[in-house]
């Protein structure tokens, strides 16, 4: 973890077609050149985000969101924005991802600081097997990434400068 400035971790189930889209934008990140201090992690399972965010600073979550919106948007949430969207009775997640972020500040209340977005793929309810992704879902992953890669940039320019302001406040 030494480093790590942001972590990127996707969220998805591979065999539920468009719930895989977390893990696509996540893999798709790791083809792009992103900046120093960046990790990017994988998860199937929400309760996963306890470890993953335990003493982190800044954190991206990619998950796919059921919505009666059009599959395929994208959407930028904070944990609050999220908590406020009513949830679907079925997950493809053990966990959901409000869920593991309440325990995470039970557990770990230090990282009440922590700066959290979390980047949502409107999906429809999945309703069977399958490794397949719709087409507009399957376009949204590389916008997805884009826009991650784009805010990742504006939070390290910012990091930079507040180390440099840092640093001329100092002398």
């Amino acid at each position: 973890m030494k480093g790590v400035l942001t972590r990127v971790i996707g969220i998805g189930q591979p065999a539920a077609g468009d719930d895989y889209a977390g893990i696509a934008v996540a893999r798709a990140l790791r083809a792009q050149q992103l900046p120093a201090g960046v990790d990017i992690h994988e998860i199937t399972d929400p309760a996963r985000l306890v470890e993953l965010l335990d003493g982190i600073q800044r954190a991206i979550l990619i998950d796919a969101l059921v919505s009666d919106n059009s599959p395929g948007n994208i959407m930028c949430l904070t944990p609050e924005d999220l908590a406020a969207i009513p949830v679907t009775p079925l997950s493809s997640h053990g966990t959901s991802v409000t869920g593991a972020l309440g325990l995470l500040r039970i557990l770990a209340p230090e990282t009440a600081d922590c700066d959290i977005r979390i980047i949502c793929i409107t999906i429809d309810q999945p309703t069977r097997y399958t490794h397949a992704m719709s087409a507009p879902v399957a376009a949204a992953v590389p916008r997805a990434a884009d826009l991650i890669t784009h805010l990742l940039r504006i939070a390290m320019a910012r990091t930079f400068q507040n180390n440099r302001a840092s640093l001329i406040e100092t002398n």
